[in-house]
């Protein structure tokens, strides 16, 4: 039972969300990818814990991966209480356990539930690394004894949280999309004084991405090879053993197929023929991929489909470091035909990342081919976000945006440059970095 580490934990934001359901009822499920530090969030809340004033003995820590420690679990309720009746706990005292990989139990839905049903003194907090493994494990038993909670790799501000660059952090927390006054003047921005150094961190998030061991390698080759092992351990194995996927080459020119073609718009018949796989068999690959955190697939807005696409889907990578592993390519944004691509689907990831359980982001798109990269949805307002990543030399309202305001009109738009602050009307122009 591990209750510390020695590695320095650094404070995500997804744990001001977690904490204040330590003292409600249910269970905490963390699912994200390998390597994206639920461990860490663990840790965290065990420290928070800890200062709260919870004895340690309190405090137990599980690492299903120790496959001896699997076997007591996969052994049922009894024998795990008997497990920490051995190991000197109190098991009728309030007890917090922390079990890390839980998608490796045979049923974990069922020992959950009658620890939820019969053990209301122990707080379970459980992390999976794959939600498709933990929704075919976990049955509808668990409805209404769960809060589960998505980890992605680093933001592009926790990049800057892990780096230690607390001065660029706090200018760009000060005028980002989402702190900022929409109604106030961008002149005002902290960001356009460090505008040089915040590009430079910018540049390095879009080519290797947000997975904490590769933002804390300070040497680019190093997180290139981090990368790589990433994709070749859980991309090409976990996934491929985990979810019986027989098509081995199909499979892998589906994810360069991907990551060719992201930011645009998905024809499945097309790519079917592209990678030569059955549609219904790329159907559930890119179910897979979607689920086990690797890509992301963004719906069409639309509120009139005579004008509007509204059934096609685009792609786009939920890490732009692994896009690029994919595709063999860690350049400088400035020094590839694909920077426009690039910048896009690092927005994409941002804002993901950054989204509230009340919002939803989507992309406009006319059968007249007028489009707006992204529109981000809460209720019934709708902000539409275009990347131009390129320099400005004043503020020109792109036309899709103009377009999608005729029929849909909105409070604000965004248009994220590469280095422009400006504006024109409700349409703000920044760079694409604080997004």
């Amino acid at each position: 039972m591990k209750t510390n580490t020695t590695q320095k934990l650094f404070p995500r934001k997804i744990l001001t969300e977690v904490i204040p359901y330590l003292d409600k009822p249910g269970i905490i499920l963390l699912v994200g990818a390998r390597q994206t530090g639920k461990t860490s969030i663990m840790y965290l809340m065990m420290e928070t814990l800890r200062e709260k004033g919870v004895d340690k003995d309190k405090i137990h820590y599980f690492d299903l991966e120790d496959l001896a420690m699997l076997d007591v679990f996969n052994g049922g309720i009894k024998e795990f209480t008997a497990y920490l009746k051995a190991s000197g706990v109190d098991i009728d005292a309030a007890n917090y356990i922390f079990v890390d990989e839980i998608q490796y139990m045979e049923n974990p839905a069922n020992f959950l539930k009658l620890i939820a049903d019969h053990q209301k003194n122990f707080k379970m907090i459980v992390s999976g690394s794959s939600t498709l493994e933990i929704r075919r494990k976990f049955s509808d038993s668990l409805a209404g004894r769960k809060t589960v909670f998505e980890l992605y790799p680093l933001d592009f501000s926790e990049t800057l949280l892990f780096k230690g660059e607390d001065k660029l952090l706090d200018a760009l927390m000060k005028s980002d999309m989402r702190h900022m006054d929409p109604d106030g003047s961008v002149s005002d921005l902290p960001s356009r004084f460090f505008m040089d150094d915040l590009a430079r961190h910018f540049n390095e998030y879009l080519i290797y991405g947000g997975y904490p061991g590769a933002v804390l390698e300070a040497d680019y080759t190093a997180k290139a090879v981090y990368l790589t092992d990433i994709y070749n351990s859980y991309v090409k194995k976990d996934i491929k053993d985990i979810m019986r996927i027989d098509n081995i080459t199909g499979f892998n020119n589906l994810l360069k197929a991907l990551a060719l073609q992201t930011g645009n718009l998905v024809n499945l018949n097309e790519l079917s023929t592209t990678v030569k796989i059955a549609r219904n068999t790329l159907e559930r690959y890119l179910f897979l991929l979607e689920n086990t955190f690797i890509i992301k697939m963004v719906s069409p807005y639309s509120r009139n489909p005579r004008k509007e696409i509204s059934k096609m889907q685009k792609v786009f990578f939920i890490d732009t470091g692994l896009r690029n592993i994919i595709l063999r390519n860690t350049a400088h944004p400035d020094d590839r035909p694909d920077s426009g691509a690039l910048a896009e689907n690092g927005v994409l990831s941002n804002i993901i990342k950054n989204i509230s359980v009340l919002q939803e982001i989507h992309f406009w798109r006319t059968i007249s081919k007028n489009e707006v990269d992204f529109i981000i949805m809460e209720g019934s307002e709708a902000t539409p976000v275009e990347v131009k990543y390129s320099s400005f030399s004043r503020p020109g309202i792109p036309s899709g945006i103009r377009e999608f305001q005729k029929d849909h009109p909105a409070k604000h738009s965004f248009v994220l440059t590469k280095d422009y602050f400006g504006k024109n009307g409700n349409t703000i122009f920044m760079p694409a970095l604080l997004c």
